[in-house]
C-alpha cells in the first residue's frame, strides 16, 4: 500500500518540466500582473512612440497567464484585461461607461481573448497529457525490457529457447537462448533450408515430415532430432510449438527448442548401468539354476550316448539292422540339436549384449522360461499348469529380457511355496491380451502378500526372503518398463499371489 500510494502521489503532482506547478495563490498573482504588466508597458509605448500595442500585449498576457497557471488564472485574467481596455482603451473619461458604438470593438476583445485562453488552456492540457503518455510509454518500455531480461535469463538458465515462424516466409524469429543453442550469430538470419543443413542426416525425414504436418495445418509439435555443432559433436534437441492465429488471421508457429544432450547422455548411462545390473542378475540366476542346467544338458547327453551305443550293437550283428542303427542316429540327432538348443539359451542369457527387440511370440518365450526351469520346478515338487492365450499378438521385445522376467517371477512363485507342507504347491502361468496390450500372469500357492511388503515389493534391496539381494523384481519392473510396460503384484482370493505384467501392442503400420 504505501509503494502504491506513493505511486499514485508521484502521478497526481506530475507536470513537465517546462510547464510549470503554482499554488492557486501565485497562480492568480501571476494572472493580476501579468495582465497588469502588459498594460502598464502598452502606456509606456504609447506615451514614447505613439504604437498603440494594447490589445497585443493583453492578448500575449493572457496567453502566458494560461500557459503558466490554466483556466481558472486564464478566466480572471481574461477578466481584468477587458475592464483594463474599457477603462483605458474605451472610455477616456474614467467614468467607467461604455458608449454604444464601443459595445461591438469591447465584444470583439473580450471574445478574442476568452478563444485565445480556451486555445492556451487545451494546449496547456494536451501538452501535460502528451508528457504522461510519454512517461507511461518509458515506463512500460523500460517494464518490457525489464521482461525481455527476465526471459533471456530464465531461458538461459533453463536452457530452452523459442522461437516463431511465420508461414508462408523463410524468416525464423529465435531468441538469444535459441540463437546460443543453434550456434546462430545474431544478425543472420537463416532459411529452413540452410537449417536442414545442420541436422544430422538421419533426422532429416524427422524435421520433413514436421514441416509437412506443418504444411497440412496441424496445430502441436513435439519431436527429438540430432544437430551437428560446430565442433563436429551431435547434440540432442527436442522442439515443441504450437500453431496459433493472430486477430489480424496470420498463423505463426510459435516454439521452443531445449537442449537435452546431457538428459540424452544420462539415460544411455542409465540404461548401460541397468543392462549391467540385469546381466549381473541372470549370471546369478544362471548360478541358482546349475541342478537344473545340468539336468538339462545331460538328459540329451545321456540320450546321445544310449542311442549310439544301441547303434553300435545293431551294426554288430551278423546281419547289421540298418534301420534300426538309422533310428538310432535320428534319435542321437535329435538329442544333440536339443542339447545345442539349451546351450544357446544359456548362452543367450549369460551373454552381455545390447538390447534387441523384435517382434517376438510371447508364448514361445514363456515356453523356453519353462523349458529352463524343469528341473527347478521338478526339484521344488512343484505342480506346473499353463493357460496360454492362442492367436496372441506378437510384441516388440528383447527375447533374453522377458525370458529373464518370465524366469525372476517362476522363481519367486517357487520360492514362495517352499514353507508349504499342507497344501499342493502349484504355480500357474497365464497369457492373454486385447487390441492395446499382452498380458503375462504367475500365480502361486505360496505364503501370500503381507500388505505393508506389497507397496514396496519393485523396490530396490528390498526382500524378504533371508539371503536374498531384492534386486529380482527390481530388475523386473526396469525391463518391463523401459518396454513401456507396467509390472505389479496382488494377492489371491485363497492363498498365494499373483504377478502380473502387460506389455503396449506395436501400433499398426509400424517398422
Amino acid at each position: 500500500m504505501p509503494g502504491s500510494l506513493r505511486g499514485n502521489s508521484q502521478m497526481s503532482t506530475f507536470r513537465p518540466s517546462w510547464s510549470p506547478s503554482p499554488s492557486a495563490v501565485v497562480a492568480y498573482g501571476v494572472a493580476i500582473l501579468s495582465v497588469t504588466a502588459a498594460l502598464a508597458a502598452a502606456l509606456l509605448l504609447d506615451k514614447f512612440l505613439q504604437t498603440m500595442p494594447y490589445v497585443s500585449l493583453l492578448l500575449c498576457a493572457l496567453m502566458f497567464v494560461t500557459w503558466f497557471g490554466g483556466l481558472g488564472p486564464g478566466v480572471l485574467a481574461t477578466v481584468l484585461a477587458a475592464l483594463y481596455f474599457i477603462f483605458f482603451l474605451v472610455d477616456s473619461t474614467g467614468a467607467f461607461g461604455i458608449a454604444a458604438k464601443d459595445i461591438p470593438r469591447v465584444a470583439l476583445f473580450v471574445i478574442t481573448s476568452l478563444f485565445v485562453v480556451s486555445l492556451s488552456a487545451a494546449q496547456r492540457r494536451n501538452s501535460q497529457e502528451l508528457a504522461r503518455v510519454n512517461e507511461a510509454l518509458m515506463a512500460q518500455n523500460a517494464k518490457r525490457k525489464r521482461v525481455e531480461a527476465y526471459l533471456d535469463e530464465a531461458q538461459t538458465l533453463s536452457r530452452t529457447g523459442s522461437f516463431g515462424w511465420k508461414l508462408g516466409g523463410d524468416y525464423v524469429f529465435w531468441s538469444r537462448e535459441a540463437r546460443r543453442i543453434l550456434e546462430i550469430d545474431r544478425d543472420d538470419r537463416p532459411t529452413i533450408e540452410q537449417l536442414m543443413q545442420r541436422v544430422h542426416p538421419d533426422d532429416h525425414p524427422v524435421l520433413q515430415a514436421e514441416v509437412d504436418r506443418a504444411a497440412r495445418g496441424e496445430r502441436d509439435y513435439d519431436y527429438e532430432l540430432r544437430w551437428l555443432a560446430a565442433d563436429g559433436a551431435t547434440r540432442h534437441l527436442r522442439i515443441r510449438a504450437r500453431r496459433i492465429r493472430f486477430g489480424s488471421g496470420e498463423e505463426e508457429i510459435v516454439g521452443a527448442v531445449m537442449d537435452v544432450s546431457e538428459a540424452r547422455r544420462a539415460e544411455e548411462a542409465l540404461q548401460a548401468a541397468q543392462a549391467a545390473l540385469a546381466h549381473a542378475s541372470r549370471v546369478s540366476t544362471l548360478g541358482e539354476m546349475g541342478a537344473s542346467i545340468a539336468h538339462e544338458v545331460n538328459q540329451p547327453l545321456a540320450g546321445i550316448v544310449t542311442n549310439g551305443e544301441a547303434g553300435l550293437r545293431w551294426l554288430d550283428r551278423k546281419q547289421p539292422e540298418l534301420g534300426e542303427v538309422r533310428r538310432a542316429m535320428e534319435r542321437m540327432i535329435r538329442d544333440a540339436r536339443r542339447a545345442g538348443e539349451v546351450v544357446q539359451r544359456l548362452r543367450a542369457l549369460a551373454a552381455k549384449a545390447p538390447p534387441k527387440r523384435l517382434l517376438i511370440d510371447l508364448n514361445e518365450v514363456i515356453g523356453e522360461s519353462i523349458a529352463l526351469l524343469q528341473r527347478e520346478i521338478h526339484d521344488h515338487r512343484v505342480v506346473l499348469k499353463t493357460d496360454l492365450a492362442s492367436g496372441l499378438p506378437p510384441v516388440l521385445a528383447d527375447r533374453v529380457e522377458l525370458q529373464q522376467v518370465i524366469i525372476n517371477l517362476m522363481v519367486n512363485g517357487m520360492q514362495a511355496m517352499e514353507p508349504l507342507t499342507d497344501r499342493p504347491r502349484s504355480l500357474c502361468v497365464r497369457s492373454c491380451g486385447d487390441a492395446d496390450q499382452a498380458l503375462v500372469a504367475v500365480q502361486d500357492s505360496g505364503v501370500g502378500l503381507e500388505p505393508q511388503a506389497a507397496a514396496r515389493l519393485f523396490t530396490p534391496f528390498f526382500t524378504t526372503r533371508d539371503g536374498g539381494m531384492g534386486m529380482g523384481l527390481s530388475i523386473c519392473r526396469s525391463i518391463v518398463e523401459s518396454h513401456g510396460g507396467r509390472i505389479w503384484a496382488s494377492s489371491n482370493e485363497g492363498p498365494g499371489a499373483t504377478f502380473r505384467f502387460a506389455l503396449p501392442l506395436p501400433a499398426e503400420g509400424s517398422p
